[in-house]
């Protein structure tokens, strides 16, 4: 049985002094897209137009989820050929809670908003954040199971006195990432509004950055109302539990010497899994109304204007494209840990062991693999770079190739005693001899992997205007692979020929990751040891040691934002150079 519950306690004072960023939108020829020649992110800092900020008031939060888990298991031997593993696990797991009810629970997109409509003849919009337990909303973040039962079953099967067959399956439940929720209302953060018609010109200064003042800590008593005239955020609040259905099968057989070998199947089936580490916006522009063209980016009076009033309620006029949005008295309404990914692994295995003998152990395995998902961002790979999702109406086209998606990866770890000195097959009865060529022995480990699919991206999002989070390019039908030698292909890895960049109000025809690519992984880590006698009882071994033993790189995916002046260039390189570390240890 196992229970526990996490607390996630603090306060984010980050950036509590203002925090801005400056780009070349403002002094550029055309503020939606570059243009050669124009543009100054440095101009636009000295003119004190800032293209995104923030100023924040902080509180003190108190957050926790329960977990509690319950599980059997046992091996039952049916016959002196047939093993069999049965268990079952039962996992109950609250949403993340706040105390005394300080957070946000979910988003009510069906909620008649009571925000004040200043603009005669316009409809009260839809949309407003949800508190818990106020006006009856649930007090815990998603939807989670309440039947999480898990059965893992496997077998084991003598064939014969040297083949096995193996198998198993089992059902997990994968745990939901929280972190600290700066809730509106108890940690308020103002965003700066940067710009009232569409970037053509700065809507704030550096000397006055929030004209409207900071928003206060008001708790939930704005209700529905609150984060109006901002983007807001939330989880999702009718996530369920990720489950994962795992499952394999091998066939090992003893081939002598010491030597077995193994060759198996291992797959994965995900469903409910957790969309990205990024958040999606629910407040874009349904591409329905892409056909209006620049007609969206045409100013309109604002139906919600307020002297004073927070972000964009204090402008008199808006956008066409915010007017038009789901929910048009926000910016952006981030839904986070949305349920929609699923994703699948298969991998075949080929496993060669040898037990030590003869001063001679290693194990080597090759996994031939392919992962697919539908996540636009991910954990693990400082090697490769994730789109972001061109389309909140569609995240069904998101499903691709994994970005940590590795065709083929090798990996060996050997020992090698050497066979001189004492207690050896060769030189053994002879001291002087022994002392320089006995006792040493050579470890070494590798790593050969096929490089990571790469995710394009277009430099220039020209729709994010319309409030989706990036574009990615039109695929020409040329192949993105570049010719040349390795070494020719870090300053050209991709072909810029096999895209065009896509026009606004459009999405591109590019999948979120495509089959090109970027640098494989190949490094040796090796050592020698030697071992030897100081006086009776105590031993003495010497390590050397190489970390990266033939210097070689490791370099990082290529640039891939199309439109970017490093392109398809390889910039960087991940590992170090060969480290060597000398060492002594003693021992009884």
């Amino acid at each position: 049985f196992d229970s526990r519950s996490v607390n996630i306690d603090g306060v984010n004072f980050s950036n509590n002094a203002g925090a801005f960023s400056f780009n070349d939108i403002f002094t550029r020829a055309n503020p939606n897209s570059a243009t050669a020649g124009t543009g100054s992110d440095l101009a636009s800092l000295l003119l004190g137009y800032s293209a995104s900020g923030t100023g924040i008031l902080a509180s003190n939060l108190y957050q926790n989820v329960r977990y509690s888990a319950a599980y059997f298991h046992d091996d039952f031997r049916m016959s002196t050929k047939l093993t069999l593993n049965l268990g079952v696990r039962y996992e109950y797991e609250t949403g993340l809670r706040g105390r005394d009810n300080a957070l946000v629970t979910g988003f009510d997109r069906n909620l008649t908003s009571t925000i004040p409509v200043t603009l005669a003849g316009a409809a009260a919009p839809k949309g407003g954040l949800m508190y818990a337990g106020l006006n009856g909303a649930q007090t815990s973040t998603g939807n989670n199971n309440r039947t999480k039962f898990s059965p893992r079953a496997g077998f084991a099967y003598a064939l014969s006195g040297k083949t096995t067959l193996r198998g198993g399956y089992g059902l997990f439940w994968a745990p939901i990432p929280y972190g600290l929720q700066n809730t509106l209302g108890y940690s308020q953060t103002t965003p700066l509004v940067s710009s009232n018609d569409g970037n053509l010109t700065s809507a704030t200064s550096l000397s006055n950055p929030f004209p409207g003042g900071l928003l206060p800590i008001v708790g939930n008593s704005l209700g529905a109302l609150a984060g109006i005239g901002q983007g807001v955020g939330f989880i999702d609040q009718f996530h369920r539990s990720p489950r994962v259905h795992q499952y394999s099968f091998d066939v090992q057989r003893e081939v002598g010497y010491g030597l077995t070998v193994l060759a198996g199947y291992v797959g994965t089936s995900s469903r409910q899994m957790v969309l990205g580490i990024g958040a999606l916006n629910i407040n874009q522009l349904n591409p329905s109304q892409f056909s209006q063209g620049s007609a969206l980016l045409q100013t309109v009076p604002n139906p919600f204007y307020r002297a004073g009033g927070p972000g964009f309620i204090n402008s008199r006029t808006i956008t066409r494209a915010q007017s038009l949005l789901p929910f048009p008295q926000f910016s952006t309404v981030s839904l986070s840990n949305s349920d929609q990914n699923h994703a699948r692994y298969d991998a075949f295995v080929l496993k060669a062991q040898k037990r030590m003998a003869k001063g001679l152990s290693f194990v080597s395995t090759w996994t031939y693999s392919k992962n697919m998902d539908a996540s636009w961002s991910g954990p693990g790979s400082n090697l490769n770079s994730a789109g972001a999702i061109q389309n909140a109406y569609d995240v069904n086209s998101e499903y691709a190739l994994a970005v940590v998606d590795a065709t083929h990866r090798w990996t060996t770890a050997f020992t090698y005693e050497l066979p001189f000195g004492k207690g050896r097959s060769m030189l053994a009865n002879n001291k002087a001899l022994d002392i320089v060529a006995g006792g040493w022995s050579v470890n070494a480990v590798s790593v050969y992997q096929s490089g990571f699919p790469l995710a394009i991206t277009q430099q220039s999002n020209n729709n994010g205007v319309l409030g989706a989070a990036g574009q990615r390019p039109n695929a020409t039908g040329v192949s993105p692979a570049a010719a040349g030698t390795f070494a020719q292909r870090l300053d050209g890895w991709i072909n810029p020929a096999a895209f065009t960049q896509a026009p606004q109000f459009t999405f591109g025809n590019l999948s979120r990751s495509i089959n090109l690519r970027g640098p494989g992984q190949a490094g040796w880590d090796m050592s020698i040891f030697k071992t030897f006698s100081l006086f009776e009882g105590v031993k003495a071994q010497f390590r050397a040691e190489a970390l990266n033993a033939f210097n070689t790189p490791l370099f990082r995916s290529p640039t891939t934002a199309f439109g970017n002046a490093n392109f398809g260039r390889v910039t960087s390189q991940a590992n170090f150079p060969r480290l060597i570390q000398l060492g002594v240890r003693f021992f009884l």
